[in-house]
């Protein structure tokens, strides 16, 4: 079973996991951009944790899974490159959470936050080469046939079906690339103000 959600806030994407589990959907595999995949099987109460990292290697990755499995935490799915890391307890010392305080949970939407602005940087680079490419004129991108809009009938279809192909070459990254650089804008601003709660949460405790 698949299913499409996206989530800002980790404790709500738990929860969501844990509601799922209840009804016997246990999750085996995230996708990037909010794909799910979940085994079907007999409903359980899951105490599902979400921690949020990128890791430089390999090794630094097994280290980092090695000392959750050394407090008792089971890594259900996630790769070094994912950011998103998945949790079940394994034993009883792994306690009720996989942070010690509040501050180091909070700092999830902190890494979150400077990821999605990194990836928006990348995202404008890669926009601006094709922007340069073309020396800003983004008429260059459609259609080139000369008189092309000045022809009729079988001589403008076969024309325009000819080149649509390379035209939708042309075209459709840079329209991606400021689709995705629009939604990582977004997701990191709501990753920065679920820290700045967290943060003033702790502060006002404290």
């Amino acid at each position: 079973m698949k299913k499409f959600k996206i989530f800002y806030d980790f404790d709500e994407e738990e929860k969501f996991l844990h509601d799922m589990a209840e009804q016997g959907h246990i999750l085996k595999k995230y996708s990037i951009f909010g794909l799910y995949h979940f085994e079907d099987t007999e409903p359980q109460n899951l105490n599902y944790k979400i921690d949020y990292r990128i890791f430089k290697n390999r090794k630094e990755f097994d280290n980092y899974i090695a000392l959750f499995e050394d407090a008792g935490w089971r890594h259900v799915c996630g790769t070094r490159s994912s950011g998103n890391q998945y949790f079940l307890p394994m034993s009883e010392k792994a306690g009720t959470d996989i942070f010690s305080d509040r501050v180091s949970a909070a700092a999830r939407y902190k890494t979150l936050y400077k990821l999605c602005m990194l990836n928006v940087v990348f995202l404008l680079f890669y926009l601006l080469i094709i922007l340069l490419s073309v020396g800003g004129d983004l008429s260059k991108l459609t259609f080139l046939t000369p008189g092309l809009w000045e022809r009729t009938g079988k001589a403008f279809w076969s024309a325009f079906f000819f080149e649509l192909p390379f035209v939708l070459f042309r075209v459709i990254p840079p329209i991606l690339l400021t689709v995705v650089a629009v939604l990582y804008c977004y997701w990191g601003a709501k990753a920065k103000k679920i820290y700045k709660l967290s943060i003033n949460k702790v502060d006002k405790y404290e």
